[in-house]
């Protein structure tokens, strides 16, 4: 079973189409029944919370699309989808009594959730604005009348000094003289010979180890993993554009460290735009053939597994792991 969820057409905010495609099997489900779960095994409840209970929903109305079939969403299913960081699995009740299991996927960079209708502009319409009310004037404060100043009590008469007797200013400049001569005499031959020279003081050390360097906060490092959310360590992956080699290992890293939602973006991100080798690493995943059970992929999944070779085939329609493996898939 392959599930995808893809924008109307024109795109509406908060409503998409959620198309189902089961292997093997033409038929049009005119009725779908289905739960909701993410990587923390909770489930999507009506009320778009997530919950250990689970709940099933039901679409009705189906119709042809894109090779399955097709249900229109709204608000209740989207917005909590696309809030989302986890990676949600789909399990689907079908009339037949079968229930089928897989990773939903999302077409996140063309779907709008219903709060992306609230920064359109609205044309058509008046916008008043409400003058500022003028504060009051200040009532007028009567002015009282000048207090009669007291008069200057009379000043006290000033007394002439005496003057100084001119004679004493030659004795005490002498005095200071002779004391001068005195001290620079007793530093000549007594603290000469003792003076460190400046150039011989003790210069401060260096430290013998430079302090080592912090790591940069938004780097795209495992040790980051633990310090920042799931959607800014993707963010910071995504926009350092790193090789796939490098990307692998962080994925490996994420998916040790039981970050799931990091290891599915990365992968995802990274597949989506292109990188063959990083979406045949997360079709390996899914294959049966391939599968290697973890916290993050846990069950096989063959008809995800037939999506990511079909992603490779479309920006390397020669590869031939894809093409052998999708042919197998679809058997």
């Amino acid at each position: 079973m392959l599930a995808k969820i893809f924008p109307c057409q024109p795109s509406e905010p908060g409503f998409a189409q959620l198309m189902i495609r089961l292997r093997g099997e033409d038929a049009l489900l005119s009725t779908l029944n289905f739960t909701l779960c993410n990587n923390e095994q909770n489930y999507l409840q009506p009320d778009g919370l997530w919950s250990p209970a689970p709940h099933e929903f039901t679409l009705n109305g189906g119709y042809e699309f894109n090779k399955g079939s097709g249900f229109r969403i709204g608000p209740n299913l989207l917005d909590p989808l696309l809030a989302s960081a986890s990676q949600v699995q789909i399990q689907a009740h079908l009339a037949s009594g079968a229930t089928l299991n897989t990773t939903l996927q999302l077409v996140r960079d063309d779907l709008l959730s219903s709060d992306a209708s609230g920064k359109t502009a609205n044309y058509g319409g008046r916008s008043v604005a409400n003058a500022p009310t003028p504060a009051p004037e200040p009532e007028p404060v009567p002015e009282k009348e000048a207090e009669p100043v007291p008069p200057e009590p009379p000043r006290a008469p000033m007394v002439t000094r005496p003057k100084r007797n001119a004679s004493v200013i030659p004795i005490i400049v002498a005095v200071l003289l002779f004391l001068l001569l005195t001290a620079a005499a007793a530093w000549w031959f007594l603290g000469r010979g003792h003076t460190t020279p400046p150039a011989a003081e003790k210069q401060p050390e260096a430290p013998a180890v430079a302090a080592a360097a912090k790591p940069d906060a938004s780097e795209c490092s495992p040790a980051n993993l633990a310090s920042q959310s799931e959607l800014d360590f993707v963010q910071n992956c995504a926009q350092q554009k790193l090789d796939s080699d490098k990307l692998l290992s962080i994925i490996q890293a994420a998916k040790d460290a039981k970050k799931c939602g990091v290891a599915q973006r990365l992968y995802a991100h990274s597949a989506q735009g292109g990188d063959t080798k990083v979406a045949l690493a997360y079709a390996a995943e899914y294959d049966p053939q391939d599968h290697k059970a973890s916290e993050c992929f846990k069950t096989p999944d063959p008809d995800t597994a037939a999506y990511w070779y079909d992603t490779v085939l479309q920006t390397d329609p020669e590869n031939q792991k894809a093409k052998q493996r999708l042919e197998e898939l679809r058997k």
